[in-house]
């Protein structure tokens, strides 16, 4: 039988293993408390706070680097959020969404810093991924040419709008750390319907 498409998402689980993980729920269980939700008097999320305690001492990453990242998505998302409220509590992210943009920062940091080295480093997780499947379903290696495109897979109602326009300031952010802005002089948003189309507008406004 066929390995499942979200069981081929060799990204994802390169995301994974970063934190030590095998797959999304053994992440996600050490997140999933409400009490975890929302930042602290110091503008630091609570679910870097778990995450770096529980980091693997091999992992790429650092405490240092995840906090950047998290003072990255805490000032995005407040300024994505902040007007939504409209005077209310201001809303927070939830874990899934918390861990898409943490995901963001990731690969958006290292395909800017060091694209090869990125290559270098998914293809040498793609190695281990591939070895316990059948040749069927082994994955391609990367390309450095396939590393400028990314998609997202999020379930209905996950605030899928909210993240994307919140993606739109992480890359411009990285665009601008990297002096590359002058590069993009426009943002092209398609969508399958005009009521989305609308949904968008007014949700940029």
């Amino acid at each position: 039988m066929a390995l499942p498409f979200y069981k081929r998402l060799a990204l994802s689980k390169w995301c994974f293993s970063l934190f030590g993980a095998g797959k999304f729920e053994d992440l996600a269980k050490h997140l999933i408390d409400d009490n975890l939700e929302g930042f602290d008097e110091d503008n630091i999320s609570k679910f870097v706070q778990v995450l770096n305690l529980r980091l693997p001492t091999d992992s790429s990453l650092t405490k240092e680097l995840l906090l950047g990242y998290d003072e990255n998505i805490v000032r995005h998302w407040k300024a994505m959020a902040e007007p939504r409220s409209k005077g209310r509590k201001l809303i927070t992210p939830k874990y899934f969404q918390y861990l898409s943009l943490l995901f963001s920062e990731i690969y958006l940091d290292r395909y800017f810093q060091d694209k090869n080295g990125l290559l270098k480093e998914l293809n040498n997780f793609l190695a281990t991924f591939n070895s316990e499947l059948v040749k069927a379903d082994k994955v391609d290696e990367f390309s450095l040419d396939e590393l400028n495109k990314l998609a997202f897979w999020n379930a209905t109602g996950s605030g899928k709008t909210l993240l994307m326009h919140i993606n739109i300031l992480q890359y411009r952010y990285y665009l601008k750390k990297h002096g590359k802005e002058r590069e993009l002089n426009r943002i092209i948003l398609l969508t399958p319907n005009e009521g989305l189309s609308v949904q968008h507008l007014d949700e940029f406004r």
